[in-house]
């Protein structure tokens, strides 16, 4: 299989341009899967119809994508699969930053716009202005990772209610990045490397995050199911 090289370098596990150059890093994303599983399943309790819960349900899905995209990204490392590595997890923390804004900070659709385009245009300029290889490639998260902890900052101000998910999220996200960055540090006395911790802990850290906006919905139904559950007594 012929292979343009791309991600040889980028990795301790992968030394080769083979398929399965990179076992650990390549099967670990079955984290992702799984979680967007049970996230599915989360959803599927809440009984309620798409429209309701679209976002969420498409979060989920980019999930199950990201973990997909990264598996074509440990194994056939060419160009198309680091876009199909990277598309889904741009897609992923841009919804979310709506979907939290909108659930969550119940802010109206202008402010919405506002927030998102300038968390864009952060992203842009910081990328833009920060060597591509800085923290070994983490650099391209940083922008999420500086914006989970501000909302994280935000949700304590306010003493959201289960704020704490998110804090455990953060809290994941950081040690996960972490991981990302030292893996090539340590390939002389570790040759496994240690991006495949990046997965395992990132897929708990969007769990985490996913769990945030699916407790919201529930504190959100919970009036309506006792004024359902007062109506059907007084009748």
């Amino acid at each position: 299989m012929s292979h343009s090289r791309v991600a040889v370098t980028h990795y301790c596990e992968r030394a080769s341009d083979l398929f399965w150059a990179e076992p650990i890093n390549a099967t670990t994303n079955l984290i992702f899967l799984i979680a967007a599983f049970i996230l599915i399943r989360n959803l599927q309790k809440l009984d309620e119809p798409f429209p309701k819960v679209w976002d969420m349900w498409i979060l989920s899905i980019l999930i199950a994508g990201i973990g997909v995209g990264s598996f074509l990204w440990h194994t056939f490392a060419t160009p198309w699969a680091e876009l199909a590595d990277v598309i889904p997890i741009a897609l992923f923390v841009t919804l979310f930053l709506i979907s939290f804004l909108l659930r969550i900070l119940r802010l109206d659709i202008l402010w919405i716009i506002i927030w998102t385009v300038l968390f864009l245009g952060f992203t842009f300029y910081l990328l833009n202005s920060l060597p591509s290889d800085l923290l070994n490639g983490s650099v391209f998260y940083l922008p999420a990772w500086i914006g989970v902890w501000v909302l994280v900052i935000y949700s304590k101000l306010i003493d959201l209610k289960y704020g704490n998910r998110l804090v455990f999220a953060a809290i994941a996200f950081t040690l996960s990045l972490s991981f990302r960055t030292v893996d090539r540090m340590i390939c002389e006395f570790w040759p496994w490397g240690t991006h495949f911790l990046w997965h395992l802990i990132n897929g708990l850290a969007l769990y985490f995050v996913m769990s945030v906006l699916i407790a919201g919905r529930i504190c959100e139904l919970a009036p309506k199911e006792r004024e359902k559950m007062n109506k059907a007594k007084s009748e």
